[in-house]
């Protein structure tokens, strides 16, 4: 499994198989005046090593306040049907900065 402490654990919320694997195929960060994007192509592959599906991950980091982040994954089938997709964003712990 690939282990990067600047990308969430999308490994463990894609829920694979055990006998599946996931390969990074392509990874892309751009840095824009007021975010930070990182974008990953992870290939999924089963027990004898054939193509199962593809995922897409991706983190947004707002560099201005409030400083939301958005994180998501997608799967694609071999054919690039979109299969699932999950997106959190951050939150603050308490409201106490509301009025």
């Amino acid at each position: 499994m690939i282990s990067d402490h600047r990308q969430p654990p999308f490994e463990t919320w894609f829920e694979l198989p055990p006998e599946h694997s996931l390969t990074l195929a392509d990874s892309r960060r751009v840095k824009r005046a007021s975010a930070i994007l990182e974008t990953r192509w992870l290939e999924e592959l089963d027990a004898q090593d054939r193509l199962v599906a593809r995922f897409r991950t991706w983190t947004k980091q707002s560099l201005k306040p409030p400083y939301r982040q958005q994180i998501g994954w997608e799967r694609f089938s071999l054919t690039g049907q979109l299969l699932d997709r999950e997106i959190r964003y951050s939150r603050r712990d308490s409201d106490d900065y509301l009025h």
